[in-house]
């Protein structure tokens, strides 16, 4: 949606809820939360009512924007600014609001599109590519695998596909290969790197064929991680 349009929205606190509601970050309603009753309606600006027992409730509930309270308006610009990359601290600006408003909201977002991204149904297959990676505040000492205070991020890719993306507790091989049978199909063809933890994929050569290559040639999964650094980019560290 161009700026303009999304301006004009926002000016309307209706207009600007329907339409977060369409891109499916607040919810659509048809029955009552509490009893199921189909007798619900739109009372009046922004709130459901159930004609059965008579309870009220708004289309934040049951949303990844349950926990804000900001008006719908300042919400749909703040998604266009998201979705331009503009930068929490540039965005508070624009909008005159306190940084760690658009902070907290950006990384609801976020959040949002990991779950999204992990809520997809099927395996990848075909060919994939699957690769670690670190992600957490620059730190002085050890760099890369074992690094303190680094989240390992473990993710997979389907040529020209979709991507999954898990937190895991560690990148040993144990770890990596549970990931790779719970995301991937078999008689897939799975690219690595020449990391050891990835010798045990031989050992399931009837399930997958396992290639590994060389990191100074191009290897797709360089866009995976970049993906999940903006994705995780902000979310606070934790165990």
């Amino acid at each position: 949606m161009e700026i303009m349009e999304v301006v004009k929205k926002a000016a309307d606190e209706e207009k600007a809820c329907r339409y977060l509601q369409a891109l499916g970050l607040l919810k659509t309603y048809t029955t009552c939360p509490f009893c199921s009753s189909e007798r619900v309606g739109w009372i009046r600006r922004c709130i459901y009512k159930c004609y059965t027992c008579s309870r009220e409730w708004s289309p934040r509930r049951g949303s990844v924007l349950e926990k804000t309270r900001l008006p719908y308006g300042r919400l749909l610009m703040l998604v266009k600014l998201f979705e331009l990359e503009i930068s929490a601290h540039k965005a508070s600006k624009e909008l005159g609001m306190a940084y760690s408003t658009v902070y907290g909201f950006y990384r609801v977002l976020r959040e949002g599109i990991y779950r999204r991204i992990e809520q997809e149904e099927g395996q990848l297959g075909g060919e994939v590519e699957a690769d670690e990676s670190y992600f957490g505040g620059r730190k002085r000492g050890k760099r890369g695998r074992g690094a303190e205070g680094k989240i390992p991020v473990f993710g997979i890719i389907e040529r020209e596909g979709r991507v999954k993306v898990e937190v895991v507790p560690n990148v040993k091989a144990e770890t990596l290969l549970k990931e790779i049978e719970k995301k991937v199909r078999r008689g897939s063809i799975i690219y690595t790197d020449q990391y050891k933890a990835y010798d045990t994929l031989v050992m399931h050569r009837e399930y997958f064929k396992h290639l590994r290559i060389d990191k100074g040639q191009r290897f797709a999964m360089v866009g995976c991680i970049s993906m999940v650094l903006k994705v995780f980019g902000v979310m606070r560290r934790s165990g």
